[in-house]
């Protein structure tokens, strides 16, 4: 036999559920019934009992918080794509008019160190060079380095990408060294060779994923192009 406790407890989450599906399906029952708005009391998290009509204020206060907070991160997130725009803008066209290997790697670690204000900029190239055989170009590091399996699934994926690291990752990039932050990793590829371009800051909040890397897969395809003619091509 079913204990009178439970029966009541449950006539009156039936009730509940009826009140609960009539008031969704009949919005205007509180035009009709203006007063019930003012008479009925909900308690609330302070403790303090208020009425329908308050508690709808309140929350529609707290809403509207929210609402201009997301607005505001919204705006200085695309307030910093803009800025972001104008400085891949004139890099591109700086890059266009360098002169030589070496110029070009120049003004891509300078320039990107200044625009983004990083401490490091780190530029893997995982082929052989073309037309040069200097040593100095360490950026070159050869296809089958083992810097480049860490960063395997983010060249396959090809996209750029902002925030952190693994430790595999750091210390490939680095060269064994151990440098935390946050880091703008530019995947560049072409049809026999890819690599990588980091923009890495100290600063673990620095880079983080509302920057804009629309903008960044630009500036990626920009660099490939203006490296392409200086990558050798495989040997037969």
């Amino acid at each position: 036999m079913t204990a009178p406790s439970a029966i009541t407890e449950s006539v009156g989450a039936l009730n509940q559920a009826q009140v609960a599906d009539y008031l969704r399906t009949h919005h205007e029952f509180f035009n009709h019934h203006p007063e019930l708005l003012q008479s009925l009391v909900i308690p609330h998290d302070s403790g303090q009992a208020v009425s329908l009509w308050e508690r709808q204020t309140l929350a529609l206060r707290e809403e509207n918080t929210r609402l201009l907070a997301k607005f505001d991160e919204l705006v200085d997130s695309a307030r910093d794509n803009v800025a972001l725009i104008g400085r891949i803008h004139r890099l591109a066209l700086a890059l266009m008019e360098a002169v030589g290997l070496q110029a070009i790697f120049n003004l891509l670690m300078q320039q990107l160190a200044d625009d983004f204000r990083a401490e490091r900029v780190t530029v893997l190239v995982f082929a052989r060079p073309a037309y040069v055989e200097s040593p100095d170009f360490l950026q070159f590091v050869g296809r089958e380095s083992p810097r480049r399996e860490p960063f395997a699934e983010m060249l396959e994926a090809g996209i750029a990408v902002c925030g952190r690291l693994s430790l595999a990752q750091t210390h490939a990039l680095f060269d064994g060294e151990d440098f935390r932050g946050s880091h703008v990793m530019l995947p560049l590829a072409a049809a026999h060779w890819d690599g990588l371009i980091a923009v890495s800051s100290a600063d673990t909040e620095r880079f983080d994923a509302r920057l804009g890397t629309e903008f960044l897969a630009f500036l990626r395809d920009v660099i490939a192009l203006v490296l392409a003619p200086w990558i050798a091509k495989p040997r037969p």
